[in-house]
């Protein structure tokens, strides 16, 4: 069973010391500690872009990198694909937000599972849905 949904902002700060923050810290808590999380299937793209950003801009190291990649096969996150990608886009225009961001949304509603992000709109919209966000 999920615990929650994580979007990769929150997964991608684990890669960047700069970036980490209690509550980022706090997932990756939850996640080390068995806990299952779940994410629409362009997660995986995003944290590995972010990723990729980060060894051009001289952030990270590509041994920093794949260390950071081979910690996050460990954690227990299931990816996961719209059942409607016109869904996904009544969705981004109700709540002003990107598709990507909408897909994060999408599946913590169909879940009804609370959302993990440090994305500002994104947390927006998900208050107005009344869904919860994680707490630690």
């Amino acid at each position: 069973m999920a615990a929650f949904v994580i979007d990769a902002s929150v997964a991608a700060s684990w890669c960047f010391p700069d970036e980490r923050t209690a509550e980022t810290d706090a997932v990756l808590e939850a996640l080390s500690n068995s806990a299952e999380a779940i994410a629409p299937r362009l997660w995986a793209y995003e944290i590995r872009n972010s990723v990729l950003i980060g060894i051009r801009r001289k952030r990270i190291t590509s041994a920093h990198a794949e260390e950071f990649f081979q910690d996050l096969q460990s954690f227990r996150i299931r990816l996961v694909d719209p059942p409607s990608y016109k869904d996904l886009f009544t969705l981004a225009t109700r709540h002003d937000l990107t598709i990507y961001d909408a897909a994060y949304l999408d599946t913590a509603l169909r879940e009804s599972l609370p959302l993990a992000s440090l994305d500002k709109n994104l947390i927006r919209a998900t208050e107005r849905t009344g869904l919860k966000l994680f707490q630690h």
